[in-house]
């Protein structure tokens, strides 16, 4: 990586986590059995994949004919994985009725593609109970930005329709509250 696109990531890492506010304690993999994907009390083990812009993209349109509901997340980020046990809940709750919950790691951009970051997403997704797959994004920070739309802090949550058309979006941790309106204002069918 070169010294300037190192720093334009610092940049934006630095952007992300503005929103974060503080830092989460990082979750214990060990002690959950979460690195090897065991399941948890809460229930089956997410799924967990490395994936770049095309991945994830492809992804989504497999999931067209359902509501879906996708997180923005990093294991560093406070926010991001104290939001993750209601949305466990609610994808529990709604399993079978829709929406398809999927989570989206950044953090790769921290620690690499390496078994560390599969271990640290596993982790925490075991802590807070999370069946329901997640991506881990391995690529540039621009692409998924504009993609997406990303505003800058995270966690970031966009809520798409049966059609793949964004019905709401929340920067910040999702109150369940609202998104319950928000599945519940979705056309049925």
């Amino acid at each position: 990586m070169t010294g300037m696109k190192r720093r334009l990531a610092g940049l934006g890492l630095l952007l992300l986590a503005t929103g974060c506010g503080r830092a989460a304690a990082p979750p214990s993999p060990t002690a959950s059995g979460a690195a090897t994907g065991a399941p948890t009390a809460a229930g089956p083990a997410a799924t967990v994949s490395f994936a770049d812009l095309d991945g994830l993209h492809a992804d989504l349109a497999r999931r067209r004919g359902r509501p879906v509901l996708v997180n923005f997340w990093a294991t560093w980020c406070a926010p991001c994985v104290e939001e993750m046990p209601g949305l466990a809940a609610l994808a529990r709750e709604y399993a079978g009725r829709g929406p398809d919950f999927v989570g989206v790691s950044l953090d790769a951009w921290v620690t690499g593609e390496g078994e560390e970051t599969r271990a640290k997403v596993l982790g925490a997704l075991a802590t807070a109970g999370v069946a329901y797959p997640n991506l881990i994004y391995r690529g540039d920070q621009d692409p998924i930005v504009n993609a997406f739309h990303l505003p800058g802090p995270i966690p970031y949550s966009v809520l798409y329709d049966r059609a793949g058309r964004e019905v709401k979006a929340w920067a910040g941790p999702v109150p369940i509250d609202d998104l319950r309106r928000a599945l519940t204002a979705l056309p049925s069918g």
